[in-house]
């Protein structure tokens, strides 16, 4: 089950959190990758019940990768909404930026 996280950071901190997602998200579609060769080749070795297993960890590991990419999106969006209230002098300085991991529940 997926929850919503909220916690503060620093707003110089925030690309940092990002990348860091981001390079677990790349490290995800390298699995994404030898999951798809492997039912291919299982299809091409008429192994289709070992196609089918890897075709399914291809789905899950596209799931995780999309929900990854939606929590980066959300994190950059009120990075770009932090900053423009900087820029516009509407934001108070000595508040905290809340960053919302506003995942689906699935």
């Amino acid at each position: 089950m997926r929850v919503n996280v909220t916690y503060s950071v620093e707003l110089d901190e925030v690309k940092q959190i990002v990348q860091e997602i981001m390079l677990k998200v790349e490290n995800d579609v390298g699995e994404v990758s030898k999951n798809f060769l492997s039912a291919q080749k299982n299809i091409n070795q008429d192994r289709e019940k070992e196609a089918v297993e890897s075709i399914d960890k291809c789905r899950k590991s596209m799931t995780a990768l999309d929900h990854s990419l939606y929590d980066c999106r959300n994190i950059l969006n009120g990075y770009q909404q932090a900053v423009l209230q900087l820029k516009s002098g509407v934001a108070d300085t000595g508040s905290d930026v809340n960053e919302n991991y506003d995942v689906e529940s699935g």
